[in-house]
């Protein structure tokens, strides 16, 4: 299916979210293998601070390659550095805090123990954001964090040795659980919010100020002042810096997709195939337990459950704006749409109407029979690109102009809006097919 039609914008989600999973499943585990007789021998912050170095390296050629230099300046500008260079100093310290963690538990424990994440990221979604669950859905997690809870108890019982945990490292686990959601969660509403604006300028100006700050840490680091940045490397070392720069780039694009709390989600399956990994591979000594196995079920079909849960008013979580359904006589309609949206592959037609419409992305009925998503002209109020709902958007090599409509009546129905005003620069491709999926 193309990739912006709903099967296969669906299947694109599907992927990102199973790649992230394995992502998230791997990464702790190369973190153990680096381990020298179950100890972290290298500066624990030296992989997080040379990973966000190289990941703005990458996004910066990145930019190059797919925008030239207008790519590279948008990765540097003032705007986009303020707001997600702020994100990335609190990122910087979450990930100091992880290795300090990793470096007294297991993957294993790690991962149950962030599991606490699930209730307080629906938590902070409702405070930062005003994005409710349902009553199902709240129960369906609850269930989940006690699940993946059990999963851990079970499984560190059945090792027959001392199951106690350090203190310290436990404590450094729930402080990275507090700074991962407060940043998981303003870092979705502002690389959806500012959904036109290139996702490698983001990463970009999310990794600048990390890697700054991850600099910092080091120099805190004793290790690193006596001994130097790369002392005690080795190919283990490397491949976890590797994977701290999978573990952002995915993170960020499963956040712009999806959402925070489903990115949580990704994180408990993790852990199920972090245990089915270390029962399977020679190097580790899990042995398979049915307990634990029907346990790693459990959290599977919970996740299912919430997946499929029904969610509250999707309107309000959107922060959709309803009102009076506002009535308009059509004065002109003709099927080309903008240039920049047939550029795009938008099949889309402009009108005009007696009176004054939303300013921003407003959703409402053509002729009081078509559903459509409209753009309202910021040069002129009583004019905007009408995309019709029910029509596929237009594939390559297919013609850009929208089928004109029957229209029993002459007018142009305006029910909500889905949005406000967009910045200067033109609108991205999926910036557009995010507000027709909205309306």
């Amino acid at each position: 299916a193309p990739s912006g039609s709903p099967n296969g914008s669906a299947m694109v989600k599907l992927a990102l979210f199973l790649f992230f999973i394995m992502t998230r499943a791997l990464h702790p585990l190369l973190i153990d293998a680096s381990k020298i007789d179950g100890k972290i021998l290298y500066a624990k912050n030296t992989p997080i601070a040379l990973n966000k170095v190289l990941t703005l390296v990458l996004m910066n050629i990145m930019a190059l390659l797919v925008d030239g230099v207008r790519g590279v300046r948008l990765c540097w500008q003032p705007h986009c550095l303020m707001i997600f260079g702020m994100i990335g100093a609190v990122y910087a310290l979450g990930d100091f805090l992880e290795m300090l963690s990793m470096a007294k538990l297991s993957g294993g424990v790690y991962q149950v123990l962030l599991q606490t994440k699930l209730l307080i990221t629906a938590l902070m979604c409702m405070w930062l954001k005003g994005t409710g669950q349902s009553s199902l859905q709240w129960h369906v997690l609850f269930s989940m964090f006690l699940s993946v809870s059990a999963f851990v108890v079970v499984d560190q019982g059945g090792e027959g040795g001392d199951s106690s945990l350090p203190v310290f490292a436990v404590l450094c686990v729930i402080m990275k659980v507090a700074v991962s959601c407060y940043c998981a969660v303003l870092s979705e509403k502002y690389l959806k919010k500012f959904g036109d604006m290139p996702l490698f300028a983001k990463i970009s100006g999310l990794s600048f100020t990390w890697a700054l700050a991850s600099l910092l840490l080091c120099m805190t680091e004793k290790q690193v002042m006596a001994q130097g940045f790369f002392a005690n490397w080795d190919h283990a070392t490397w491949l976890v810096t590797a994977s701290f720069v999978v573990k952002t780039v995915s993170t960020m694009y499963l956040l712009q997709a999806l959402d925070s709390v489903q990115k949580n989600i990704g994180e408990a399956l993790a852990l199920i195939v972090i245990y089915l990994s270390q029962v399977a591979m020679a190097g580790f000594s899990e042995a398979f337990e049915l307990s634990v196995f029907l346990l790693a079920v459990l959290v599977v079909v919970l996740v299912k459950t919430y997946l499929i849960s029904p969610k509250p008013s999707q309107a309000k979580a959107n922060g959709t704006k309803l009102g009076a359904a506002k009535h308009m006589q059509l004065v002109s309609i003709k099927p080309e749409g903008a240039p920049h949206m047939q550029s795009l592959g938008v099949r889309s037609m402009t009108c005009q109407v007696q009176g004054a419409l939303p300013q921003g992305v407003f959703f409402g009925m053509l002729g009081g029979l078509h559903p459509v998503c409209g753009s309202t002209d910021p040069s002129g109020t009583e004019r905007c690109e009408l995309m019709l709902l029910s029509q596929a958007q237009a594939g390559a090599g297919t013609s850009h102009h929208a089928d004109m409509p029957i229209l029993p009546t002459q007018s142009l129905t305006v029910l909500g809006q889905v949005r406000g005003p967009s910045p200067d620069h033109p609108l991205s491709a999926e910036a557009v097919q995010k507000d027709l999926e909205q309306a």
